[in-house]
């Protein structure tokens, strides 16, 4: 019999009213079944993550380990799985901290939560004081901007901000490759937020993320903006795919550490679902999502293999499910109801939906919180700068050691990928 973990937690969303502090036992969230061989770690937090023996990877991780010896082969890079928060596979164990690129966005959406949680209970004094929230005004916390002046924080982690008309359906998202569009007025309003309380906090960005999110998460292998208080949000990142992993894990589990929360879980929902869908449903706070309906790269130019745009690509492809709302995660989207296009309803079994950072050249952190699966790879497609098909090679690579051991499927890869990119099959979700 499966069991259970379960924490108990104070959750105040980022919608709460300002200066509302959270509780410590205000609600009570399951996560993912534990293993029956080993109790689940849920995040390694300061301490080291030990790898699963190889004898134990199929008992403990339900993997293969014969298909994951098959995907070192076929991804010939550094890469790990991690499951029921157990290290369970790593390639390139050697590996050294390197420049994330577009990493970095995935880092800075963390981040932001984190300062918004962190400042939820400071009292609202007037402009640049009180909680950090999405549903900000840019304007509260910088005084100019070279975007849309009536942005809101949400809008910036979207990358919509620069549209003209901020409407429903009027809303354009713009890729922020280097972060210099709107990304890194992101730098401006953490730093501004964090200096209400500097003892607490840190004063500015550097010590913040080394004492509220470095620190926690035992992440040891990574540097930001090369140590500097103002950092860069489109790239910057110095990392390892251990340290990846870390983080990945955190989004993974809601914003928890083990028993210790660093984000909000509502901000964690609001990073894996479509930020405004009228925009691009791939796209949650500079988090990639699978959708299809309403998918769009922005500014990216598109691969030359997607010759038939009406399929609507999809990322890691059509055997995960789709990040699809099960409710809107702010007000600013002014959508009714759950809007994909005309051959896509909200309804859904399951709300599993695929997320991932996506780097240059094939950097990947990929979540699939139905299987409670993190799966990490560096720089996979060398040869594509943009590294936008590097998410599925990674899940294709992986997928038969997942689906051999699969409780239902049993190998058969053709059923998974039905019932699973159905949304409607989740043996780890927790309910």
């Amino acid at each position: 019999m499966q069991t259970r973990i379960k924490a108990v937690i104070g959750i105040t969303g980022v919608l709460a009213s300002a200066g509302c502090a959270a509780s410590e036992s205000e609600s009570v969230v399951s996560y993912a079944p534990l293993s029956e061989a080993q109790p689940v770690l849920g995040h390694p937090g300061k301490g080291e993550w030990a790898r699963v023996p190889a004898d134990q990877v199929r008992s403990v991780c339900k993997l293969d380990p014969a298909a994951l010896e098959r995907a070192d082969r076929i991804l010939k890079k550094p890469w790990v799985a991690v499951r029921y928060g157990r290290l369970c596979h790593a390639y390139g164990d050697d590996m050294q901290p390197e420049e994330s690129f577009s990493a970095t966005k995935f880092l800075g959406a963390t981040t932001a939560g984190a300062v918004s949680y962190q400042t939820r209970g400071l009292p609202r004094r007037g402009p640049k004081t009180g909680p950090f929230s999405d549903e900000d005004r840019v304007d509260a916390w910088v005084d100019s901007v070279s975007f849309n002046r009536d942005a809101h924080v949400a809008h910036v982690l979207g990358m919509v901000a620069q549209s003209k008309d901020l409407s429903y359906g009027k809303r354009v998202m713009e890729y922020d490759y280097f972060g210099w569009v709107q990304l890194d007025s992101l730098n401006f309003m953490l730093n501004a937020a964090l200096a209400q309380d500097r003892e607490r906090l840190g004063g500015d960005l550097e010590a913040f993320v080394q004492r509220h999110l470095f620190g926690p998460l035992g992440m040891r292998q990574s540097t930001w903006s090369y140590g500097l208080p103002n950092k860069a949000f489109g790239f910057g990142w110095s990392t390892t795919v251990f340290d990846m992993a870390r983080l990945g894990q955190l989004v993974l589990r809601h914003g928890l550490v083990n028993e210790t929360r660093v984000l909000d879980e509502r901000w964690t929902y609001s990073m894996t679902h479509p930020s405004f869908e009228d925009a691009n449903t791939s796209m949650g706070y500079c988090t990639w999502l699978n959708a299809a309906d309403g998918f769009t790269t922005g500014t990216m130019p598109t691969p030359a293999s997607w010759t038939d745009l009406t399929s609507q690509p999809r990322f890691p492809g059509p055997c995960a499910p789709m990040s699809i709302h099960r409710e809107h995660p702010h007000g600013l989207s002014e959508a009714t109801d759950c809007h994909y296009g005309k051959k896509r309803s909200c309804e859904q079994q399951f709300d599993v939906g695929v997320w991932q950072s996506i780097a240059g050249f094939g950097s990947v952190i990929q979540g699939h919180p139905g299987l409670d699966l993190v799966l990490v790879g560096w720089q996979l497609t060398p040869e594509d700068f943009f590294g936008m098909g590097a998410a599925g090679l990674l899940w294709d690579a992986v997928r038969p050691a997942v689906v051999a051991e699969d409780p239902r499927f049993a190998g058969d890869e053709a059923g998974f990928c039905e019932s699973y990119g159905g949304n409607a099959y989740a043996p780890d979700l927790a309910q």
